[in-house]
This record gives C-alpha cells, sequence and structure tokens, in this order.
C-alpha cells in the first residue's frame, strides 16, 4: 500500500495510514493497542466508530502524533461539524460594521480581510485584492489562489509556502467533512495537479495554528523590488468560524 492519503479527511484512512506507516498488520496493531483483532477488522470494514477502550488503546499505541494531529484524529472520531453558510458569516460581518474597519486599512495601505474555515474571502478591502490579483478567478478562495499561476509568479519561493495552507486547510476539511461546500472545493482542487501532488505528499501534516512566522516576499508586476508582507491570522472574536487577516507591507502602514 502507498503510504498517500488522497482523499477527504477520514478516520478508518487516517487508522490503516498510520498502520502501514508503521509497517505493522491488523493483527500486531490491535495486540499492541490492547484489543482483538477481530474488533480492529470490523472497525476498519464496517467504518464503524470505535468504543473508548479501542480510542484509548489506539491513541495511546500512535504516541507520536503531534498535538495537532491527536486533535485531527479526534475531529474524525466525532460527527463533522456544521459549516455555517458563507452568506450567514458575511451578513454577520456587515452587522458588525467591519466595512469601517476595512474603509480605515484602505487608508493606511494595510491589507484586510475576513476568511471562513475553508479559506474563503468573507469580505476583504481594495488593499488586499490588490496584493492578491486574480482572487476573483478563484472563486475568491485562497487556496485556489494559490495553485494559480498567478500566485506562482507573484510570491517568491512559492512552494515553501504551500504546506501552511495545506496543513490548515487539512484541519478544516476534517472538522466540516460532511459539507457539501467543503466536498465541493476539495473536488475541484483536486482537479489541480499541482494540488494533488502537494496533498498527497503531506499526508497528516495538520495544523490549527494560523501563526504565520515567515513574512511572503511578493513581486507585483511591473515592480522593479519585491515587497515583504507580514500577516496577522486571528479567530474574530467570539466566532469560531471566522478569522481576521491583516497584513503590513510598508512603514506608512505602521505610522497610521
Amino acid at each position: 500500500m502507498s503510504l498517500v492519503l488522497s482523499g477527504m479527511p477520514d478516520f478508518h484512512d487516517t487508522l490503516e495510514f498510520l498502520r502501514h506507516k508503521r509497517q505493522l498488520s491488523r493483527e500486531s496493531t490491535a495486540n499492541k493497542a490492547g484489543f482483538g483483532i477481530s474488533r480492529l477488522n470490523q472497525i476498519i470494514q464496517t467504518r464503524t466508530k470505535p468504543g473508548p477502550k479501542v480510542q484509548k488503546g489506539l491513541f495511546a499505541f500512535f504516541d507520536d502524533l503531534t498535538p495537532d494531529q491527536q486533535r485531527h484524529l479526534q475531529d474524525l472520531l466525532h460527527p463533522a461539524a456544521e459549516l455555517p453558510p458563507i452568506n450567514g458569516l458575511r451578513r454577520y460581518l456587515t452587522n458588525d460594521g467591519v466595512h469601517h474597519h476595512l474603509d480605515y486599512l484602505d487608508r493606511c495601505e494595510v491589507m484586510g480581510a475576513y476568511l471562513d474555515p475553508l479559506q474563503n474571502v468573507l469580505h476583504c478591502n481594495k488593499v488586499f485584492y490588490r496584493i492578491m490579483p486574480g482572487l476573483a478567478d478563484a472563486d475568491h478562495n485562497i487556496v485556489r489562489w494559490m495553485f494559480s499561476p498567478t500566485a506562482r509568479d507573484l510570491i517568491e519561493d512559492w512552494h515553501e509556502h504551500l504546506p501552511y495552507n495545506i496543513r490548515n486547510l487539512r484541519a478544516a476539511l476534517g472538522r466540516y467533512r460532511d459539507s457539501p461546500r467543503a466536498q465541493a472545493l476539495f473536488r475541484t482542487l483536486r482537479d489541480n495537479p499541482g494540488f494533488r501532488q502537494a496533498w498527497d505528499a503531506t499526508p497528516l501534516q495538520v495544523s490549527y495554528n494560523w501563526h504565520r512566522a515567515i513574512p511572503l516576499r511578493l513581486h507585483p508586476p511591473g515592480d522593479a523590488h519585491p515587497i515583504q508582507l507580514n500577516l496577522e491570522i486571528d479567530q474574530y472574536g467570539a466566532c469560531f468560524e471566522i478569522l481576521s487577516v491583516h497584513g503590513l507591507y510598508n512603514t506608512r502602514a505602521i505610522a497610521c
């Protein structure tokens, strides 16, 4: 079996991936995790949810997983969360008066936007669109835009920044995996050879942390000098399903 998780995040596929990665039979895996082979076969073949004892044994056995990988596996064990509709999230932001904030950021030449968990742009300012040309052609989705020719030409060391978006997307797809919108986005992305390669090459690489330590260096068309974009991405207030994005790239913005 190839060590690839090519589909939507799924608990049973992930369990088999972890087993094959350790080059173990199902019998060895079950014994080491403290339960019988018949129970593991039943879980895999009928794609049922394991009980508390089996879960505890599996997590104790797969003790080399990172905290984010453990959280991802827990998300896959639990029923998928409900993904709010984009229009509902946009209305929430509009009612909260975010357009005044975005207008202010435009005057300060600061990039500003609000995203949903799948990295769809809910609202953004003019600076954001200017720095990310072609976003509308990617249906206002950051991950789709990252795999566009425009992004490849614009972002220095483009391939080194892809894992950031892939890891966070995998976390979101695991949490909202039953959402038709999440499934449709994944199907669209899988049609892109670059995405398929990046996704398949990073099995179980997942992150729930949006902190970005490395700035983006961009080469805008017609500009002789690259600009360095420092991004701050945080949860928007008490709303778990919305991310706020701010990007600084010049001294005027700092002064403002």
